[in-house]
């Protein structure tokens, strides 16, 4: 079955919060997985030019809903995906809406012990899985 998910998103800048909400959909079906859906989200996101890697955090439903996982964009080019639950089907996580969050190279200059940062997220989202 085919379906939509609606994707909402912070702002990147000061121009685009004057059209916020970012707002946009994605067609997806019963069959696709996960990973594949951050792999759409991530053609949609602004290109962002920083000569640093920038992460997208996806979230169920809002800003505050359960983290999903991440997406890292290097160069403005998808550079990672990484899931913080099963890549399961659509039809199993039965997913309408995401909120995708940006981070840059400061967003999180509170976690100087993480090397990259896309380990800084995973700690500040506390999906990190420490050893």
């Amino acid at each position: 079955m085919q379906y939509a998910v609606t994707v909402d998103r912070d702002s990147v800048c000061m121009g685009d919060d004057v059209t916020a909400p970012n707002t946009t959909v994605v067609s997806t079906n019963d069959a696709m997985h996960l990973s594949t859906l951050f792999r759409l989200i991530a053609d949609k996101m602004p290109k962002v030019s920083d000569k640093n890697t920038i992460v997208w955090s996806v979230h169920t439903n809002n800003k505050n809903g359960t983290p999903l996982g991440m997406f890292e964009i290097d160069d403005m080019e998808l550079s990672g995906v990484t899931l913080f639950v099963p890549d399961r089907t659509m039809k199993e996580i039965g997913i309408k809406k995401v909120y995708c969050r940006y981070f840059y190279y400061h967003s999180l200059p509170m976690y100087p012990e993480c090397p990259t940062l896309g380990i800084k997220v995973m700690k500040h989202l506390n999906v990190l899985k420490e050893k």
